[in-house]
This record gives structure tokens, sequence and C-alpha cells, in this order.
């Protein structure tokens, strides 16, 4: 069995715990990005990826962050509030008996084996208020990412834009990030993604996932969670998954090219 479907499965069982807690405490949440590209097209992980995504309205994702006392024992949280060296505004939901180290940025990372776990959080319904927001969002995204340019940037990127890789090698060198105040854009970046309820609103997204402005969706695109097999599971999925992953990939029933079939490079130290 190769790592990349070892790690594979003991995030299943990540995601298992993880969905017992949302049944018990009537959490909504939603199979999200590549994670659910997995379900409609392989009813499982894509064979090449190590990661599964999960997304939850905002005050669903609050209520599961403030439940960590019932996590059951090996699995954890974790999240800037209890480890500061985690510069994101979303969570990781890991096994905590697996030790892995991730190659995918410059800097590796020793860590566990996880689920992300984002906020959706609602959007303006007018759609020049809504595009306002966004920038606003944007804006604190690449505030904390410029003193993290080693570790958040991924190295491995296939066709990356010649002006970002411009910027990227100009931040190795110029100390800009001597003026950022992480922690204050962290918070900074949390009011402005909390200002709009996700029940309350027209239009809602993970406004912190990688196709940022393309991440903005109508609210009856997610709707109540309809369940689809995945592995030898079922999982929560959006009432109209077509249209939320169409927007953000295109065809997405098409394979990629294999020069993009790639996870996030990890190394396996230990497994439960």
């Amino acid at each position: 069995m190769d790592s990349v479907r070892k790690v594979q499965l003991v995030q299943l069982e990540i995601l298992k715990v993880f969905i017992s807690i949302c049944e018990k405490h009537h959490l909504r949440w939603y199979m999200t990005g590549g994670a659910l590209i997995g379900v409609l097209r392989h009813k499982g992980f894509i064979p090449w990826d190590d990661d599964i995504d999960v997304g939850m309205p905002r005050r669903d994702f609050d209520k599961f962050i403030s439940l960590q006392k019932e996590y059951p024992f090996g699995y954890k949280l974790i999240n800037h509030q209890n480890d500061v060296s985690w510069q994101f505004n979303f969570a990781q939901f890991v096994d905590n008996e697996s030790e892995i180290v991730v190659k995918l940025n410059e800097e590796p990372r020793k860590g566990n084996v996880w689920i992300d776990v984002f906020p959706i959080d609602g959007l303006p319904k007018n759609s020049f208020a809504r595009w306002i927001h966004i920038k606003k969002i944007l804006f604190y995204r690449y505030l904390i990412q410029i003193p993290n340019i080693r570790k958040q940037v991924n190295i491995h990127k296939v066709g990356r834009p010649w002006y970002e890789k411009v910027v990227i090698k100009a931040l190795h060198y110029i100390p800009v990030s001597n003026l950022i105040n992480v922690d204050d854009a962290l918070n900074r970046m949390e009011l402005v993604l909390k200002k709009y309820d996700f029940y309350d609103s027209s239009w809602a997204g993970n406004m912190l996932g990688r196709y940022r402005e393309r991440e903005a969706m109508k609210i009856e695109w997610w709707g109540e969670p309809v369940l689809l097999p995945f592995e030898d599971i079922m999982v929560n999925c959006p009432v109209d998954s077509d249209k939320i992953e169409t927007k953000l990939y295109g065809d997405y029933m098409k394979w990629p090219a294999p020069q993009h079939r790639v996870g996030h490079d990890v190394e396996i130290i230990k497994l439960r």
C-alpha cells in the first residue's frame, strides 16, 4: 500500500469521528473542494489526493470548535487560538497519534494527519458590495501570507504567473514582514468574515478557499445537505454540488493532466 493510500485511510477515520460529533450536536457540514470532486467523480478519494476539506456554516463551525473537550481521545483541533504557529482562520481536525511531515511549501511542516475544517460565511446580496467585501478579505489574506511566504505558498504549483513568481522571490529578500502584525491581521479578517450570517444571506462561500472570488456561491446551491457515497460511508454534500464545482473547476469530471495530479507531498513518520 502506497503512502498516499495509507494517509487517506487515516483521514477517512478522522472524517468518521468528525461526522459522529456533528450528528450528536446537529451541526451542518458539507464536503467541499477537491474532496467533493472525489465524491462526484470517484465515489471516494481522488487517487492522488491526500486531503479532505469540509465546510461548515459559521454558526456550526464555531459550535464545533467550542466542543473540543468532547472530542474522543487521540483527536484534537488545531487553530490559531490553541496554536499560535497556525496562522490561518480555518481549523484542522487531526489524529493526534499520527506524525507526518508536509513538504508542500518551502519550509516543511511537521504535524498530524488531518482534515481541513473551513467556515462558510455569508456574503452581501448586492454584487458591488459583495465585490468590496471579498476584496477586504483577500487584502488580509495577502497580508498574512507575506510574513509566511516560506510556510504558506505552494512551491509545487504548476503554471504560476510570472508576476507572482517575481513577487514571491522579492519577498524572500525584502523585510516587509517586520511591519506586519499577523495576529492583528487574523483578528481583523475574522471580523470581516463574520459580518454576514450564512443562514440569513443570499450568497455564501468558503472565503478562505484557494479560488478566492470564485468561492462565492448562491445560498440555494448549498441548501440542505444531501447524502452521497464516499469510500465506505455516506457524506453530506451541497444540494447543487454540480454548480458549485463547475464554478470552481470548470469540467471537474475530466481528469487533470498528469503534472497537476499532486497532493501535499506527505512523509509518514508514524500512524496509529
